[in-house]
């Protein structure tokens, strides 16, 4: 077993041993994670147990789709373009346990945490003990690919920090769709099946503490569906599916208290539905409430992608402060 773990070390260690410290880079769909591990412990509980952590439920979308696609190979198989991956988990089974984290070893950027034990019960272990973890810094990474990408085709005159003060990357294939007199601007881009949709609007400072309690929530952000979201039919409108709680939680964008909250929303008075994600943001610079919302249509077709793209969107969000007059 000790020369299982030296060999181990040795194939982190060597695996990049270049003339160069030039390092290509990285490669890979968005939300693809690469597990090296023999195809025995893959079979095995092991495998159950990081499928059970790495391919679990991606929340708030209406029909089951994984946090990450999983793409195992075996140790032998790790070579070439494959060490190119963005995201790279290692599990071997050695005389050690051990959960070692690194950036940029084969290429740039890349995420790489190799985990190792004596034993399936204490790689599991280990596994459980450090998902979160693993989970926050692949999303990150894939967030920041997200956003590089969206920045080589952005929409380049989106009119917010003139309307707003405020700015953020959106790709060029959005439209304003709609723009509204009372601090409220609608993006669209059309899908092969349906559209995604990026809305922005301003409220007063005293809003954001709506965000502590779900049900008030609801309540704002279905009275700006209300007024500016209408459906095909008459008196029909975009509301928070009542079928299905959401989930929200505390968190930052750009630096400021936000209140994270997805769901589902449907159409008052029509057949329409789909996934959505909402931030509620103090504004401690303008003194106000922003509030960044996507919502995707999209029938019969994987939602994951798009709800992360507007999530990759909001997180570049960056607040001017408001001249007088505007």
């Amino acid at each position: 077993m000790r020369f299982k773990f030296l060999l181990f070390l040795v194939f982190l260690n060597s695996c990049n041993n270049t003339p160069s410290n030039y390092k290509p880079r990285s490669s890979g769909n968005i939300n693809t994670v690469t597990v090296i591990i023999n195809n025995d412990l893959w079979n095995s509980a092991v495998g159950s147990a990081m499928r059970n952590a790495f391919a679990s439920e991606f929340i708030g979308l209406p029909q089951i789709e994984p946090i990450f696609n999983l793409k195992q190979m075996p140790f032998e198989a790790f070579s070439g373009f494959s060490r190119e991956s963005r995201n790279i988990i290692l599990i071997q089974k050695t005389n050690k346990d051990n959960v070692i984290f690194e950036t940029d070893k084969y290429a740039q950027p890349q995420f790489l945490v190799a985990i190792t034990g004596k034993n399936q019960t204490d790689i599991i272990q280990s596994v459980e003990n450090n998902k979160k973890r693993i989970i926050s810094l692949i999303k990150k990474n894939e967030i920041r690919e997200k956003q590089r990408r969206m920045k080589i085709s952005k929409l380049e005159k989106n009119g917010l920090k003139e309307f707003l003060s405020l700015d953020l990357i959106i790709p060029s294939a959005y439209k304003v769709f709609k723009k509204g007199v009372e601090n409220t601007i609608w993006f669209q881009r059309e899908t092969d099946k349906g559209t995604v949709n990026v809305l922005a609007y301003v409220l007063d400072e005293n809003n954001f503490s709506k965000g502590n309690s779900l049900s008030e929530l609801i309540k704002l952000k279905d009275s700006v569906g209300k007024s500016f979201v209408p459906g095909r039919n008459k008196n029909s409108y975009m509301i928070t599916e009542e079928a299905y709680e959401p989930y929200t939680k505390k968190t930052s964008v750009s630096g400021l208290s936000a209140f994270e909250t997805r769901g589902t929303w449907e159409l008052k008075n029509d057949f329409m539905a789909g996934p959505f994600i909402n931030y509620l943001i103090k504004d401690t610079i303008n003194k106000r409430t922003v509030a960044l919302e996507g919502f995707v249509f999209s029938p019969s077709s994987r939602k994951r992608e798009l709800i992360f793209e507007l999530e990759s969107i909001f997180k570049t969000l960056k607040i001017h402060k408001k001249q007088e007059g505007n």
